[in-house]
């Protein structure tokens, strides 16, 4: 080991048994220069000194392995001290962890929550924008029924819808796009409640038969309700736009159809085990019988007022039809 590295115990006894050596080597050549009788007291004061140099080496060897003794139980000691103070720091990095995990999941808590109540703000935004948005369509719609059915389809205009509707145009062309768009929305929505409406048939009409006071009732009604002209115009507008025939025709045979299944619903009821089950060509014509009188009733009754064309004449009219 180099001298700049040794311990101070180390060099202790590197020193004393460099003194000792050096002691014996002074005194040997002193002993051989001196006479006989003081050849022995130089002896005896060398045999003294190397007693007392023996004595410091057994002195510095025990301090030497005390001091080792100590190094190690101080080693010892900090090695402890080392670990009890890495289990102390791991301790605190764990409960610094954990603390940083709930933190985290409060964190994570509160954004689910805000994020959470931010789409549940927008749903109720979005359906508050969308009944908005489903109210003035019915508005429009509404005002277009009772427009047209008083001005015709040619005659009525997007101005006219707005202002009955009490909206400004922008809305009419924001929902629609043009007035041809409302007529066919207000086609659509008028023939599809004949056709899906479970009420969609003739009242006074039923199973049990017909009672034609309830019939003309609802024909003298009829006579006031837009829908009736309405349903001329569609048939109407069909004929001049080419374009739109196809879908209208559909929906008009749809309806057809309904009352057809309600004039074979009361047949059947009236010819009992005998009768035809289904919908019969014979139904379909009794149902453009009975849609022929209705027309002529509730139109052309309040047109002439004559008694032979009234509601109640097409009420009898309908009552023969369906017996």
């Amino acid at each position: 080991m180099p001298r700049e590295h040794e311990d101070p115990l180390s060099a202790a006894t590197r020193a004393l048994a460099d003194a000792t050596a050096t002691l014996s080597r002074m005194l040997g050549e002193q002993a051989r220069t001196v006479v006989p009788e003081v050849g022995d007291a130089v002896a005896q004061s060398l045999r003294e000194a190397s007693r007392g140099l023996a004595q410091a080496s057994e002195t510095v060897t025990r301090t030497a392995e005390s001091a080792a003794t100590t190094g190690r139980g101080a080693a010892r000691r900090a090695e402890e001290r080392a670990r009890a103070a890495a289990e102390r720091a791991e301790s605190r990095a764990r409960a610094a962890a954990e603390r940083a995990d709930a933190a985290g999941e409060r964190a994570e808590s509160r954004a689910r929550a805000a994020a959470e109540r931010a789409d549940a703000a927008g749903e109720r935004a979005e359906s508050r924008r969308r009944q908005k948005v489903d109210r003035t369509r019915a508005d429009l719609l509404d005002a277009a029924a009772r427009v047209i059915a008083a001005k015709g389809y040619e005659g009525a205009s997007v101005g006219d819808i707005a202002a009955e509707a009490g909206y400004t145009k922008g809305a009419v062309y924001a929902h629609f796009g043009s007035k041809e768009e409302v007529f066919l929305a207000l086609a659509r929505e008028q023939l599809h409640i004949t056709i899906e409406s479970p009420d969609a048939t003739i009242p006074g009409v039923s199973v049990d038969g017909v009672d034609e006071e309830a019939v003309a009732d609802w024909l003298c009604g009829a006579q006031d309700d837009p829908r009736i002209l309405l349903s001329l115009e569609f048939l109407a507008y069909g004929l001049r736009h080419p374009e739109a025939s196809g879908e209208l025709a559909r929906l008009h045979v749809a309806s057809h159809e309904v009352l057809a299944d309600q004039v074979a619903e009361v047949r059947r009821a009236r010819e009992g085990d005998d009768a035809e089950p289904g919908t019969t060509q014979e139904d379909r014509d009794t149902a453009l019988a009975v849609i022929s009188v209705m027309n002529v009733a509730a139109l052309e009754g309040r047109l002439t007022g004559s008694p032979h064309l009234s509601p109640r004449a097409g009420a009898r009219v309908i009552a023969r039809l369906l017996s």
